[in-house]
């Protein structure tokens, strides 16, 4: 099993809510400490949840789909 990080974001400029997948927790967090908007300069994340996923990279589960 393999676990994917999905940080699930709103920023200051639209109302949208924004995805975005890291491979480690670390780079997660690192992605909400140090976020950027290179077009806009005061952009900034108003809320932010990191979801864990669990992944299944060798198709083990017996369960057919």
């Amino acid at each position: 099993m393999a676990y994917v990080y999905l940080i699930k974001y709103k920023v200051n400029y639209t109302f949208e809510t924004k995805y975005k997948a890291f491979c480690t927790f670390v780079e997660a967090s690192n992605f909400h400490k140090n976020y950027k908007n290179h077009l806009l300069e005061n952009a900034f994340i108003t809320h932010y949840e990191i979801l864990v996923l669990e992944v299944d990279m060798n198709c083990t589960n017996p369960e057919k789909h």
